[in-house]
């Protein structure tokens, strides 16, 4: 049993580290890429970004439904909140960073990017709480 807790808390470990590295330096650094380029390396990022999400998000979820089926010494609104929180960033991924990324695809503009940034401290900071729901379940399961 705690085998899926532990692969829990390590695939939600790398999607914190993933975030933290895209909010503290891939994000802030857009503004640097030179207009001419910029379309270009934005259809770069999110290519390169949708293929690293597809090895390592998948890992999270799955180990995130295990956990939540299986965690009976877990308080329920722990494991409830961290799903909410999993399924909140993931909706809005999909319905806001998403559509945000192709506006930016056409071109560098001011004003999305740093809507962009801003926003993405929500993310930031709900992986972050994920990261500690999970070390706060294993703690509870060991």
């Amino acid at each position: 049993m705690n085998g899926w807790f532990i692969a829990h808390l390590a695939a939600t470990s790398v999607m914190v580290g993933f975030i933290w590295t895209i909010q503290l330096l891939v994000y802030p650094m857009m503004s640097a890429v030179p207009a001419n380029g910029f379309a270009t390396y934005e259809a770069l990022h999110q290519r390169r970004v949708v293929r690293l999400l597809a090895l390592i998000a998948p890992a999270e979820i799955i180990t995130a439904g295990a956990v939540a089926v299986i965690a009976s010494s877990v308080p329920t609104w722990l494991t409830i909140g961290a799903g909410a929180l999993l399924v909140a960033i993931w909706v809005s991924t999909g319905a806001y960073y998403a559509p945000l990324h192709g506006r930016l695809a056409t071109g560098y503009d001011p004003l999305l990017h740093h809507r962009l940034v801003r926003a993405n401290w929500l993310r930031t900071l709900a992986w972050t709480a994920r990261g500690g729901a999970a070390v706060a379940m294993l703690a509870l399961v060991t």
